[in-house]
């Protein structure tokens, strides 16, 4: 089974169309959650989704936008972006989005899955996270995981690929807001459990335009059009120190 991975989409539509024609056909498509919050074009974003049918979780972004409530003013910002995303979902998006699971078990080839957006608490995982500090986050999202199991999950928006004490631990790259100084949009794909992890260049102009539209604070625009264009944010993008041995389990 040849599967398409996605993850932290974003609102970001011209990069979830750059992946989708990049991608190519498939079996199945598989999300790992956060397809609205942060960014312009919620409502295409659900709807181009949905479309695809895929086999999909919620991400934390996607249960914010839904608990978004009262008026879209905020401090310090013209409007709150998630009330504004909510604004702008109609009654079937938001069902779609509130029927979407926390979990998902899946099989890679003769491999057991387990699909979760994040680990528990939520926690952003690094490539350069020692195995000592990555293995409880891994036993705690799955503790009675049987051998060879493999975990994938987004959230960190980096692009992850461990083996753990027999189990796996795959991070998928993210869709619409890459955090680790690479602004190309970043997908996967699986087959039978072979994971290749790809990045394409998208529009980022067309996002730039349509996040200029929306209304926020213009200091907070200008910081936005940066993350965009370079794929790095001095708060989103901090990575766990590098200079940390890796522990042998």
């Amino acid at each position: 089974m040849r599967r398409l991975w996605l993850a932290d989409i974003h609102a970001n539509l011209p990069a979830l169309e750059a992946v989708l024609a990049d991608a190519g056909d498939g079996d199945e498509v598989a999300f790992v959650g956060d397809v609205v919050g942060y960014g312009p074009h919620p409502a295409a974003c659900v709807d181009r989704l949905a479309r695809l049918s895929p086999r999909a979780v919620r991400g934390n972004h996607d249960s914010a936008v839904l608990a978004a409530t009262g008026p879209t003013a905020g401090p310090g910002l013209p409007l709150d972006w998630d009330a504004w995303s909510r604004a702008e979902l109609s009654a079937g998006a938001r069902a779609y989005l509130e029927a979407l699971p926390g979990v998902l078990d899946l099989d890679l080839g003769s491999v057991a899955a387990l699909v979760t957006h994040h680990p528990p608490g939520a926690p952003y995982l690094h490539p350069d996270m020692p195995d000592a500090v990555l293995w409880p986050h891994l036993h705690a999202a799955w503790p009675d995981a049987p051998g060879q199991a493999v975990w994938v999950c987004a959230h960190s928006h980096r692009t992850i690929d461990r083996r753990l004490a027999g189990r796996r631990y795959v991070c998928v790259p993210p869709v619409g807001q890459p955090r680790d100084g690479d602004p190309r949009a970043g997908y996967a794909v699986e087959i039978d459990g072979v994971f290749t992890f790809r990045r394409v260049v998208y529009d980022v102009e067309a996002t730039v335009a349509a996040v200029s539209r929306i209304g926020l604070a213009p200091a907070f625009v200008a910081r936005w059009v940066r993350f965009l264009r370079t794929g790095w944010d001095a708060e989103w993008s901090r990575d766990y120190p590098a200079a940390v041995a890796r522990p042998t389990l």
